[in-house]
C-alpha cells in the first residue's frame, strides 16, 4: 500500500523546517532607531520626538532627578516643540509592581502615545515596564514566560547614571512584590525607539552611585563578552566598553565634574548595554538579581560583590576570553601565560572595585547562610543564567555565596 504526499504537503513540511532552522553562525542585533549624544542634547527631544509623531508625552522620572531640576530641560523641549505632557514622578528605588501598576494608570489617564523614561537604570526600567504592561492583567511571572510580541506607545530612554544600558536593551527588570523577587523580562519591543546620552545630566551624580553603576557596566561588559550566545558585534561593543571604562571611570567617580569622563562614561554604558542585550548575561546577574530582592543590596553593588568569584568560577570554561579581555583592562604583559592574563583581569576586576570603595564581600549585609539554599534555586530559574558559559549547580552557586560572605577568592581554576 502506498501514499501520495501532495505539493501542498511538501510546501509545509518544508516551511516547518526552514522555521526550526537554527544555523550555527548567524545573529540578529537589535538597538535604538536613533542615538543622540553629547552635553545638552536634551534640547533636541521636542523634535525627536515629533519625528516619531508623537503628540502626548508621558515622562517617567526618578523623583529625587526631578526634585533637582534635571528634567525642566526635557520638559522646555517638550512644550516648545508643542507636545502635551504629563509627568509621573513616583519612581523611588527599584521598579516594583505597584510602581508599573500606578504607572499604568497614569499612562492610561493621560492619554499619552509615547513614553520617555528620565532618570538612572530604575527610571528607565519602569518606562519600559508602563510602555509594554499597559494591557496585561496576569501575574507578571507568567508575562515573563509568555514573552512580547509588541507595544502600542512609543518608548524613549534618556539616562542619568552611566550604568545599566538600559537606553539601548530589550530587557527591564521588576520586583514582583507578591513573591518577593526580580523578573527579568526581554523581548524586542523593550528596545527603545531612541536614545538621549547626554552627560550634562550626570554632573551632579554622587561619587558612590557612579562607583556602582559603573561596574555594573563593567559587569555587562564581562558577562556579554563570555557569554554562549555572544557574537562578534557584541564582543567589539562590550571590549571597547570597557577599554573606554577603565580610564574613565575613577576619574568621573573622583572628579564628577569632569564632563568629557562623564561622556565617556556615557558611551561605555551605551556599548555594554547594547553588547549584553544582544549576547545575553550571565551568572553575576542570575545571582544579584536574588540577593538584590532580597538584602536590599543595590544592583551594581551586588555586582561589584559577585563579578570576581563568578569569573573565578567561569574560568575553567573560558580562560582564554578572560586573558584577551587582560588587555582591554589594561593589565597584559607579554611575557605572561594565558593563564596569568586570565588571573590578572580577575585580579583588576577585583582592584577596580576596591579602588572605588565597593565591598568586595557580603559580611556587611545581614546575610545569613540559611538563605543560600533558597537564593541559589531562584537564581537557577534566572533568564541570565541561560549565556552563562559554565553550566552551574544550585550547590555550586551555595559554594559561591559562601566565597563572598567570606571574602576569599579562588583562582585555582584558573
Amino acid at each position: 500500500m502506498s501514499s501520495t504526499i501532495s505539493a501542498e504537503d511538501i510546501a509545509c513540511i518544508v516551511s516547518q523546517t526552514l522555521q526550526q532552522y537554527n544555523p550555527s553562525k548567524g545573529f540578529t542585533f537589535r538597538s535604538p532607531a536613533v542615538t543622540v549624544t553629547g552635553p545638552h542634547c536634551v534640547n533636541q527631544l521636542g523634535e525627536i520626538l515629533k519625528e516619531f509623531g508623537a503628540r502626548h508625552v508621558l515622562l517617567v522620572v526618578d523623583k529625587m532627578v526631578h526634585q533637582l531640576g534635571l528634567v525642566a530641560g526635557c520638559e522646555t523641549a517638550i512644550k516648545i516643540a508643542g507636545l502635551g505632557l504629563t509627568v509621573f514622578k513616583d519612581v523611588e528605588g527599584e521598579p516594583d509592581t505597584a510602581m508599573i501598576t500606578k504607572g499604568v494608570a497614569a499612562l492610561k489617564a493621560s492619554g499619552a502615545d509615547f513614553v520617555v523614561g528620565v532618570g538612572g537604570g530604575s527610571a528607565l526600567d519602569a518606562a519600559k515596564g508602563i510602555a509594554v504592561l499597559g494591557d496585561y492583567q496576569g501575574p507578571l511571572v507568567e508575562f515573563k514566560a509568555g514573552g512580547l510580541a509588541s507595544r502600542t506607545v512609543g518608548l524613549g530612554a534618556i539616562p542619568t547614571t552611566a550604568g545599566t544600558g538600559s537606553e539601548a536593551t530589550d530587557i527591564t527588570v521588576i520586583k514582583d512584590l507578591a513573591n518577593n523577587i526580580k523578573v527579568p523580562i526581554k523581548g524586542a519591543c523593550l528596545v527603545p525607539d531612541f536614545a538621549l546620552l547626554d552627560p550634562a545630566l550626570m554632573l551632579g551624580v554622587p561619587s558612590s552611585i557612579t562607583a556602582a553603576t559603573g561596574v555594573d557596566t563593567l559587569t555587562h561588559a564581562i558577562e556579554a563578552y563570555v557569554s554562549r550566545q555572544t557574537n562578534p558585534l557584541s564582543q567589539a561593543y562590550a571590549y571597547h566598553s570597557m577599554e573606554m571604562l577603565v580610564k574613565a571611570l575613577p576619574i568621573a567617580v573622583g572628579c564628577g565634574e569632569d564632563m568629557d569622563m562623564r561622556y565617556d562614561m556615557s558611551i561605555a554604558a551605551y556599548k555594554a548595554g547594547l553588547a549584553f542585550s544582544n549576547a545575553g548575561l550571565g551568572l553575576a546577574h542570575a545571582i544579584a538579581h536574588q540577593i538584590g530582592a532580597f538584602y536590599n543590596i543595590p544592583h551594581g553593588v551586588a555586582n561589584a560583590i559577585l563579578l570576581p568569584y563568578v569569573m573565578a568560577f567561569n574560568s575553567l570554561c573560558c580562560e582564554p576570553a578572560y586573558a584577551e579581555l587582560a588587555g582591554a583592562l589594561n593589565v597584559n604583559r607579554e611575557s605572561m601565560t594565558q593563564r596569568e592574563r586570565c588571573n590578572a583581569a580577575i585580579k583588576a576586576v577585583r582592584q577596580i572595585v576596591i579602588d572605588l570603595g565597593l565591598p568586595t564581600t557580603l559580611v556587611d549585609f545581614d546575610v545569613a547562610k540559611r538563605d543560600f539554599a533558597g537564593i541559589a534555586e531562584r537564581a537557577m530559574q534566572d533568564i541570565c543564567l541561560i549565556g552563562n558559559p559554565r553550566q552551574v549547580s544550585a550547590s555550586q552557586i551555595v559554594a559561591l555565596l559562601e566565597q563572598a560572605l567570606s571574602g576569599e577568592l579562588p583562582l585555582g581554576d584558573c
